[in-house]
């Protein structure tokens, strides 16, 4: 499987609701069953838990995609708060009437109401979602069938700022939680692939190696599970070999010239084997300035520090390496995120 948050179902989820995930005490139905139509107290009711499962899908909110996900609310509004919503007014539902005149024509007709807290893996980032992440605002009319409401439509109307604090193992390097993820993800893939000597490129590479690295890699990128294209390839080692962080249609000359590259969809092994697990390593991190020079192009839009992790492999025999990123700042393309400058065996 690949990593991620692991996804919380319908049922969790209902759970979840109707305890207390709001921060808040439930509004006069509880989130889980839904509110009672406006029409009296025998008409359908929302499951919070089956509609927010239904607005993940259709959003593509699942498990590899996120670094985190919390529902902040989940319930039907009352027509007291549509004006909360001027977008009612815009989106047209049917027969010339806005999603506003389409709920008032009917009282059993209800609107549906989800704030999600939606943090994306920063490879989900950099492969461009629809929506950015952020506290989302989602509306859904929904309208009566079988005893049930169901969702007609949907729309995220609103966009906010995720007020959590960054991760305090990041904080303590002055790193994005970005930047922290994206390293261990690269970490594991670098140490596992078995090249544990000096290079500054995988254009450096032996080609088993190289498709190594691309198997464990593609864990954290969504939908690079079986095989590549050679634009997946180029993002993927662009992502962690360049600061290029505008233009993801290339990658280093180096790696280019390299021979590793072949045509068509490149397979990957089923069960890839790596040399060494992270899990049986210990690493130490630092930051300095930076030692190695960045080309003038991307001087302005690097960090003036380098992170620094020493790896150390083994414990019979064991092998260091020192790991040197260079930084991509947040604000400067999809993520913030380190670069492999430069690899380097210490001991060995």
């Amino acid at each position: 499987m690949k990593r991620g948050i692991q996804i919380c179902f319908a049922a969790a989820l209902a759970a979840l609701l109707l305890f207390g995930c709001t921060g808040r005490m439930p509004s006069a139905a509880p989130a889980g069953s839904g509110a009672s139509s406006r029409a009296g107290g025998s008409a359908a009711r929302a499951d919070a838990g089956a509609v927010v499962e239904q607005l993940r899908e259709r959003y593509g909110l699942d498990g590899e995609r996120l670094s985190a996900f919390e529902v902040l609310r989940a319930e039907t509004a009352p027509p007291s708060e549509w004006d909360e919503w001027p977008r009612l007014e815009e989106y047209l539902a049917e027969d010339g009437l806005t999603w506003r005149d389409w709920l008032e024509v009917d009282d059993a007709r209800q609107l549906f109401v989800a704030e999600l807290r939606v943090k994306y893996t920063p490879e989900t980032a950099i492969c461009g979602p629809q929506y950015k992440d952020g506290i989302w605002t989602v509306l859904a009319p929904m309208e009566p069938a079988d005893g049930e409401l169901l969702v007609k439509e949907s729309m995220v109307a609103a966009i906010g700022e995720d007020p959590a604090p960054t991760d305090p193992d990041a904080a303590a390097l002055g790193l994005t939680d970005d930047q922290w993820a994206m390293v261990n993800h690269q970490l594991t893939a670098l140490v596992g692939c078995g090249v544990w000597r000096d290079y500054d490129s995988p254009g450096q590479w032996a080609q088993e190696q190289f498709t190594l690295w691309l198997a464990l890699r593609a864990k954290d990128w969504p939908g690079m599970e079986d095989t590549l294209s050679e634009s997946d390839v180029l993002r993927m080692t662009q992502a962690d070999f360049s600061p290029e962080n505008a233009a993801w249609s290339g990658t280093d000359i180096r790696l280019q010239q390299s021979g590793l590259f072949t045509d068509g969809r490149l397979q990957l092994p089923d069960m890839p084997q790596a040399a060494a697990s992270m899990e049986t390593c210990a690493v130490e991190y630092r930051r300095e300035a930076a030692q190695l020079p960045v080309v003038d192009e991307y001087a302005a839009v690097t960090e003036p520090e380098e992170l620094v992790a020493t790896v150390t492999i083994g414990a019979d025999t064991p092998v260091r390496m020192e790991y040197r990123f260079g930084l991509i700042p947040e604000g400067t393309g999809p993520a913030a995120r380190p670069w492999l400058k430069q690899a380097r065996l210490l001991d060995g």
